[in-house]
């Protein structure tokens, strides 16, 4: 009897230790997936619009690296990526992918994605183009999802552009041929009541207010509507987020059938527990 109600102690401690460990880890997990999807603030645009990745898209990581090499890649790198990994992971065949989106012919499967920027290209933006392999990982996939879409014209910018998130951005629009002409203007806007629904005149009309600062794009000077528009930025930050860490959608995956296996673990334990606490008991 003292032999059994030692085994089940030692046995109940133990159990403990693990599950204190494992609720530690999955506490750092956890709060360091939230501080990498957090991001920064949006800045004068507001709160970030929220973007949902989806890694197992591939059509949509294919676009999106497509995009990027195309309207990206020039100014940007990602020297931590390799070009025969992307077209490994984004299911393109490699002679394809290679006539299609490597414009160097001396680039070789292996190499990385370092791009052709040259060193002195500080001068020219007044700062060097930021590599962007782990953007989504500083920056936050919201903040790039809603960065791309808020440029509008300003005059007295260099590149006669800003951005509501990025303020003061060195960045121009490259995107702005198939975005058009986004312009920052004035809307009226239902006033607030101290009650908290809108206020209303003598007449029961709605009282307006202007308010400044939406962002609106002029009709007809882009080559894509507000929706293609936002599905072509929704593809690109979706690769940008793969670029980030290759192997999350794996892990993710990998995931659940960790929590499955700890489930079953703990329903085995239980069980075993009971088991010794019956011979405890007697």
């Amino acid at each position: 009897e003292g032999s059994s109600g030692k085994v089940m102690i030692f046995l109940h401690k133990e159990i403990m230790n693990f599950y204190k460990i494992i609720f530690f880890i999955f506490f750092i997990l956890f709060t360091y997936d939230l501080n990498s999807a957090a991001g920064g603030a949006c800045k004068d645009y507001g709160d970030c619009d929220k973007f949902d990745y989806s890694l197992n898209d591939i059509e949509s990581l294919q676009r999106g690296a497509s995009t990027y090499i195309n309207y990206c890649y020039g100014c940007h790198s990602l020297q931590y990526s390799r070009w025969g990994r992307v077209a490994n992971d984004l299911q393109i065949p490699e002679d394809i992918f290679f006539e299609n989106l490597v414009f160097d012919k001396s680039i070789k499967p292996g190499d990385l994605m370092t791009g052709a920027m040259p060193e002195d290209s500080a001068n020219w933006f007044g700062v060097a183009p930021p590599d962007l392999t782990l953007v989504s990982r500083y920056k936050g996939d919201d903040w790039i999802y809603s960065y791309l879409r808020a440029y509008y014209e300003d005059s007295s910018k260099q590149y006669g552009v800003n951005n509501l998130v990025y303020p003061g951005t060195a960045m121009p629009n490259v995107l702005l041929a198939l975005q058009g002409n986004q312009k920052l203007v004035c809307k009226d806007i239902p006033m607030i009541a101290a009650n908290g629904g809108q206020k209303r005149d003598e007449y029961g009309n709605d009282v307006l207010k202007e308010k400044c600062g939406f962002l609106e794009v002029e009709e007809g000077t882009g080559k894509l509507t507000k929706e293609e528009f936002d599905d072509l930025i929704y593809d690109l930050t979706n690769f940008l987020v793969y670029v980030g860490e290759p192997i999350k959608a794996t892990r993710e995956r990998l995931g659940w059938y960790v929590i499955f296996y700890f489930l079953i673990f703990t329903a085995l334990s239980s069980l075993l527990y009971r088991e010794f606490h019956k011979d405890y008991n007697k």
